[in-house]
């Protein structure tokens, strides 16, 4: 019994990441209220996440476009190098941080969280 489930890039069911974001995810597996689960993430052209966290720490592989992505601590601001697809990314739960679309174009990315699927902004 052959239980392969392929789905087009095309075909997914891509719906706003919140009320008026126009970050955009789609569901690929997993429970998003309790965790693991997986979601392609689309950021528009020029967009900039403000600060926020996630709960659950989640790895990040870059599909389309560039990406660069800045970390808040007690030590400061750090600001990553401008990575283009391909890339793979770890954000430890808890941690602040913001992401930016550095490209041209949309920026597409698998993301897998170890637990709930959340953002906390920081304030």
């Amino acid at each position: 019994m052959n239980n392969t489930n392929v789905t087009a890039f095309k075909d997914l069911q891509f719906a706003p990441l919140a009320e008026g974001s126009p970050v955009e995810v789609a569901m690929l597996w997993g429970d998003p209220e309790t965790g693991p689960a997986a979601v392609m993430v689309r950021f528009p052209e020029g967009y900039q996440e403000p600060w926020h966290s996630q709960s659950a720490t989640y790895h990040s592989v870059l599909i389309k476009g560039d990406f660069q992505t800045s970390s808040k601590d007690a030590d400061g601001i750090t600001v990553s190098d401008v990575y283009g697809p391909g890339s793979y990314a770890v954000q430890p739960g808890g941690a602040v941080h913001a992401e930016i679309n550095a490209g041209s174009g949309e920026l597409v990315a698998l993301v897998y969280f170890d637990g709930p699927v959340d953002f906390a902004l920081d304030e």
